[in-house]
């Protein structure tokens, strides 16, 4: 990524940005609307004579979501071939009408789109090149964006969830829109919940499965089916303008291989003295002596003074123990704050002392020492240095472990600081939701110090990852934070990651798509969208996931302390999960669903009884999940017997069957966000071996079940 380029262009979007968001022009109440549908005829689409990718997708999205609407199919024609006669005009992406206009669509900002009625026609329009429309790197794409706005705006569709049946379209005989003109940008610069996996697996098929991902996750078209519904999903909530942002990532990885011989002076000091790797971080993982002022030196004098200089710190909790870095560092807070408090200090048990993952639960953000200000003093000055051969060199790191509470220096870092926000360092209280009340007003503060430092602030968090497949429903407190960090100074988010939950965490997932696109809505305002969706049983839809977001919250404590041997929460839900939703938690959900479901019953249109559905088959996975987790008991191989096998075997049986028969619409992604991370902490392999014994004996194989289910698929 060239620097000037992208300083350039975030310059011009930063400082335009109260007029990107919104320009609109007072128009007079009495001009009249563009009709899109009415008395079963619809508006004619016009695009450039050759139009490009977008244009033409945009105008497809169009067709297809009004046709749901009204069941009238928008005829597209090219502007040379409009036919006489034609009621409104809606006219798509960069042509020579829209320049006519005055639109000049090369003027725009990234991802802008000019949206302008003039008499009964509509113009949208944004600038273009032949990039396909999904490539989330390229900001070309302000034509489709607005396409969007209208279906949301006039139409009133919303995405819920990837898919047919996620797609909420009202019906209508008449559909307008009210005159206007405006110009439209997205609130953030760019928007990102990362679906790499599934991206490869399904569009790209670059990648390689694995055993369990073969047989626990989707059939092969079931796959490809879910992958580019996720794609279209993903789009329609506004991914995107990943080409302006910075690059990040955790830098100093492998440096000790590539310099710790002839520099071991760069590399952390341990308590005895010595530098270098130890048992627990490895080669790989050596943290860096930032004081180090040949260090910074050498970091300028070797960057090609254009790209973005990458300080992210090596993926590990420790740091320097050596004077000068210890100098750099500011005391704690006295007292901490007592859900702080190292674990250690409570009289935690010797047994679980540095045998969680990386050894954090016990030493969280200030044990053994808090690295904020050192850190911070580093990126200053390998940016002061790097300044002196180009003024708009910028600095980009994490905001992370030891050093991500905010500094207490009163350091000032400026705007040549990059900085993506990691709330991680404390799983027992602050790197998951829901959290107590203290430890997220914690969290906010160190939003706020580090935006006190006159940064560029993005959000970067991880707690997406985490519940596997049960209902971990946290709504509220992390919605409510994704708006408290855009009002105050966020400009992107990269999320990691999705695991696409969509039946079990359904409101917290819609909640995080539409903030991206929406920042400015409301938790209960995207809230009362989602639930509309169920037409007839949309209370009793709110009432079950208010169950489980309350459930959660009585319980977010035991969830934490279930994993304290077990380390990272989020990757090894599965061991425990059957502890932390035991089976006697589902019979409040399920006479909530009952209600649903007849509530549903009463309206001739079937989706609003299908979507009852939807949520039903998801806690039906969560409760066959459950049942396997019971199996193996929180330990990565099941207990010894044949009993045990013969019992587990079972279950992954009714598992994989229920999968094959569940593939559409897509209630969980089985591939990313369950046999990926299944095969990972589970030792999988004896029962398949069981399973293949069976099926190599000619009796029926599980993963053979429901294939009539694999030619149903879209």
């Amino acid at each position: 990524m060239n620097l000037n380029h992208h300083a350039a262009t975030f310059k011009r979007y930063v400082r335009s940005f109260p007029l990107a968001l919104l320009a609109s022009t007072a128009i007079a109440a009495a001009e009249p609307a563009v009709t899109l549908v009415a008395d079963g005829r619809g508006a004619v689409i016009v695009t450039a004579d050759n139009p490009l990718p977008v244009s033409v997708y945009a105008a497809a999205e169009l067709v297809r979501h009004v046709a749901l609407a009204t069941g009238v199919t928008l005829p597209v024609v090219t502007e040379s071939a409009v036919p006489e006669g034609s009621a409104s005009r809606i006219f798509i992406g960069p042509t020579l009408a829209a320049r006519a206009q005055g639109i000049n669509v090369t003027n725009l900002w990234p991802e802008t789109f000019v949206m302008r009625t003039v008499g009964r026609d509509l113009y949208i329009a944004g600038e273009e090149d032949k990039s396909d429309p999904f490539d989330y790197y390229s900001s070309k794409c302000g034509t489709l964006f607005g396409v969007y706005e209208l279906l949301e705006r006039a139409v009133k569709v919303r995405w819920l969830w990837p898919g047919e049946l996620g797609t909420y379209v009202p019906q209508a005989e008449r559909i307008t829109l009210a005159a206007t003109d405006e110009t439209v940008t997205p609130r953030l610069a760019y928007r990102e919940i990362i679906w790499n996996r599934i991206k490869h697996a399904a569009v790209k098929k670059d990648l390689k499965f694995t055993e369990a991902e073969k047989i626990l996750g989707f059939s092969p078209e079931g796959l490809e089916s879910y992958g580019y519904a996720l794609r279209d999903y993903l789009r329609r909530h506004r991914m995107g303008g990943l080409d302006r942002k910075p690059p990040v990532g955790h830098h100093f990885t492998g440096w000790w291989k590539k310099h710790g011989a002839q520099h071991p002076e760069w590399f952390m000091m341990h308590e005895d003295g010595t530098r270098g790797p130890s048992k627990a971080t490895g080669s790989e993982n050596v943290p860096m002596c930032v004081s180090n002022p040949e260090l910074h030196r050498f970091i300028a004098e070797n960057w090609n003074g254009k790209d973005p200089i990458r300080l992210g710190e090596v993926d590990w909790p420790d740091a320097c123990r050596c004077p000068a870095c210890r100098a750099w560092d500011t005391p704690p807070p006295d007292p901490l704050p007592d859900f702080l408090v190292s674990q250690t200090d409570r009289g935690l048990p010797k047994s679980a002392q540095w045998q969680s993952h990386r050894g954090h639960v016990l030493h969280g953000f200030y044990r053994p020492m808090c690295t904020s200000d050192r850190y911070a003093r580093f990126w200053q000055s390998v940016q002061q240095l790097a300044a002196k051969r180009n003024p708009d060199a910028l600095v980009t790191t994490y905001l992370y472990y030891g050093y991500f509470p905010a500094p207490t220096s009163g350091i000032q870092l400026g705007p040549h600081v990059y900085g993506e926000f990691v709330p991680w360092g404390n799983p027992q209280h602050t790197d998951f939701f829901p959290m107590r009340a203290e430890a997220l007003e914690w969290v906010r503060q160190q939003w706020l110090g580090w935006q006190r430092t006159g940064i560029r602030l993005a959000y970067r968090p991880n707690y997406l990852h985490d519940g596997w497949v049960m209902p971990l429903v946290d709504t509220r407190q992390s919605g409510d934070f994704f708006r408290f960090a855009v009002e105050n100074g966020m400009e992107g988010t990269r999320f990691d990651s999705l695991t696409g939950q969509w039946s079990a965490q359904g409101p917290k997932l819609y909640v995080h798509m539409r903030l991206h696109a929406k920042p400015d809505l409301t938790v209960d305002a995207i809230l009362d969208e989602y639930y509309g969706a169920f037409g007839p049983a949309s209370k009793a839809a709110r009432d079950y996931f208010g169950y489980w977001e309350q459930y959660c919250l009585d319980n977010f404590q035991k969830f934490n302390d279930l994993f304290i041997d077990h380390g990272h929460r989020w990757a090894r839900f599965q061991l425990l999960a059957h502890k932390a939703f035991p089976a006697e938690c589902f019979a409040p959900a399920e006479r909530l669903l009952d209600k649903a479901e007849a509530a549903a019953a009463k309206d001739a249109r079937p989706e609003f009884a299908q979507r009852v559905k939807f949520l039903r088959d998801g806690m039906e996975h969560a409760r066959i999940g459950l049942r396997l987790a019971g199996c193996f008991d929180g330990d990565r191989n099941l207990p010894a017997g044949p009993e045990h096998m013969e019992k587990a075997v079972a279950v992954m049986r009714d598992l994989i069957a229920f999968r094959r028969a569940h593939e559409v619409p897509y209630i969980s992604d089985y591939f990313y966000g369950g046999a990926y991370r299944e095969e990972r902490f589970w030792n999988l392999k004896p029962i398949f071996a069981k399973l293949q014994g069976e099926q190599t004996a000619g009796q029926p194989a599980a993963a053979d079940t429901a294939q009539d289910t694999k030619k149903k698929l879209p």
